[in-house]
């Protein structure tokens, strides 16, 4: 059982995500009623999967239109809402510009959602899917750990826009979430760091995805 309140609403972004799906399914099972902040709600085929779950569990969902460049998109979404879970940020590993591909909308997504909690009386916690690669990016930032263990205080100064800028790109992201938590004190953060994710897909939609590729690699040896 979840120790959560379920009379109030709990956002999720990035709801078609799949960490995010997972979430929306666990909280679905609990009775909650889920905001689930997406780029299109019109999009019934990215949706699909959602609204089968909602239809045989107890919980229930709504859709909100939300992008993480659109300052304030998030404030209907989260509106009434206890909890915020922030999973949406891009894991592509293949860019063309990565400022913009990548650390733009990682960070400044954090940013935009995060300050919206600071602004919506009803939130009391906010959990941010980070990454391990926030932590370290090449063996360089795990070589002097003290007892070689990662904690809350190693964080990756390895990676940059020129080199693996998707590590980057979450390490940016959740410096900057830290930075904001801190400067109130209404609402907590948790922050999540992940490494490899693998597991069931939840969404027919999803042929494909940098887990997959990755592990197409390892299979290839390319």
């Amino acid at each position: 059982m979840l120790n959560i309140d379920k009379t109030k609403p709990v956002l999720v972004t990035g709801a078609t995500g799949y960490v995010a799906g997972w979430i929306v399914k666990r909280l679905l099972e609990e009775g909650v009623t889920v905001h689930a902040a997406v780029r299109n709600p019109g999009d019934a085929a990215k949706l699909a999967h959602l609204d089968q779950m909602a239809l045989k569990l107890p919980g229930s969902i709504r859709y909100f239109k939300a992008d993480l460049l659109d300052e304030g998109s998030y404030a209907e979404a989260m509106q009434g809402c206890s909890i915020v879970f922030h999973t949406a940020s891009p894991f592509r590993l293949d860019v063309s510009d990565a400022q913009k591909d990548l650390v733009d909308p990682a960070k400044l997504g954090t940013q935009n959602v995060l300050q919206t909690a600071s602004k919506t009386a009803s939130v009391t916690r906010v959990v941010l899917t980070s990454s391990c690669a926030a932590i370290y990016g090449d063996c360089a930032d795990v070589a002097n750990t003290p007892g070689q263990v990662l904690t809350e205080d190693i964080w990756n100064t390895s990676s940059s826009l020129q080199h693996v800028p998707y590590s980057y790109s979450k390490t940016v992201a959740e410096q900057l979430a830290w930075e904001i938590a801190k400067q109130q004190t209404r609402w907590s953060l948790v922050v999540i760091n992940p490494s490899f994710i693998l597991g069931p897909g939840l969404s027919t939609q999803a042929t494909s995805s940098e887990s997959f590729n990755f592990v197409r690699q390892l299979g290839t040896g390319t």
